[in-house]
């Protein structure tokens, strides 16, 4: 019997009870080439080693929670951007008051539009404003 035969015939063995005439050609061969036995103890001793170890999982659901969260991630970062700001805001609203009281002390008027910084519209007469040249502007530098 040659090596492969007696390969498959052991691999054959560890999956069912053999035909006591194939169960002594095996061991026979087995005998009569101890390098061939090493090699093939390797075959069992993968095949324990593989049926221990539990199979990798992810667990239940895996598929289901990462696209949950794949697609509530821009959610998430809203949420954390808010949380954030929101300690803040207090803060904000102090100095923003604080800014309104600093520009009410020191101006002159004591309107709402100086307060909030507008600007009132003065218009001039026609014959008072003076046109701009672009050409006129450039040659003179």
């Amino acid at each position: 019997m040659n090596k492969q035969e007696t390969e498959d015939l052991y691999i054959l063995s560890l999956d069912q009870k053999l035909a006591p005439a194939d169960e002594d050609r095996l061991l026979t061969a087995l005998r009569e080439h101890p390098d061939w036995a090493r090699s093939l103890a390797q075959y069992k001793t993968t095949r324990d080693v593989l049926r221990a170890s539990s199979p990798a999982t992810f667990g239940p659901y895996f598929a289901s929670r990462l696209m949950h969260k794949l697609q509530n991630t821009g959610a998430v970062i809203d949420r954390q951007l808010f949380g954030m700001f929101k300690k803040f805001q207090l803060a904000a609203v102090g100095v923003v008051v604080a800014l309104l009281i600093l520009n009410v002390a020191l101006s002159e008027q004591s309107s709402w539009k100086s307060v909030l910084g507008i600007e009132e519209e003065t218009s001039t007469p026609p014959e008072q404003q003076v046109p701009f040249d672009f050409y006129e502007t450039l040659n003179d530098l």
